[in-house]
């Protein structure tokens, strides 16, 4: 199947600004780029057939995607998460891509298993939603020819609004859960799950 790895990120100074309370600009904005650069290079390694776009309103990541071998489609001005969603939706499908897969740029761990599971579910699905540990949505894989103009609804409980689309316009749809895909880093919080997940994963 002609899959697109689509990777929303937004300038760095305005990235991780709820981490505000415990690191600097410099150190929020090196950290994102830091996640950012794993998961431009994750893909571009495990699943070297898909295409790679970063949708961005920021001139220094557009050029860092480029540098990785991504492509790179401009949201004018940053619009939020949303948009840069209905973004790539439009081009997957003006391009005749089977499988659309949006992810966080901020996932600190990537394992080629689960974004294999993700990939396996698409053949059956219309819509494969990864939750994350707190019911949003850290990866969501869409047949571009299927689903239509999506209604993407990123923010709290969105794994939830997600489904609730899919329920609402007739779409075949499953949500996973994975033990790292479903853990981004926003908040200190986070971090902590974060850890607590690699601490079992390790007894385990």
């Amino acid at each position: 199947m002609k899959t697109v790895i689509a990777i929303p990120m937004k300038d760095t100074a305005d990235a991780k600004t709820r981490l505000a309370p415990v690191l600097s600009p410099a150190r929020r904005a090196h950290l994102a780029l830091t996640l950012f650069d794993r998961a431009v290079d994750f893909f571009g390694a495990s699943v070297p057939r898909a295409e790679r776009v970063v949708i961005t309103s920021s001139p220094s990541i557009a050029t860092r995607a480029r540098a990785a071998g991504a492509m790179v489609l401009s949201e004018g001005r940053a619009q939020g998460l949303n948009r840069a969603a209905a973004i790539a939706l439009s081009w997957a499908r003006a391009n005749a891509f089977d499988r659309l897969v949006i992810v966080p740029a901020d996932i600190p761990v990537w394992l080629f298993q689960e974004v294999e599971v993700l990939l396996t579910a698409m053949v059956e699905r219309d819509v494969v939603i990864a939750a994350a540990h707190d019911e949003g949505t850290n990866a969501l894989a869409l047949n571009p020819a299927r689903v239509g103009e999506f209604e993407f609804s990123y923010g709290i409980q969105s794994a939830l609004k997600h489904e609730a689309v899919c329920l609402a316009r007739g779409l075949s749809h499953e949500t996973r859960r994975f033990p790292f895909l479903g853990h981004d880093i926003d908040t200190i919080e986070d971090c902590l799950v974060l850890s607590q997940s690699l601490l079992e994963a390790k007894v385990h």
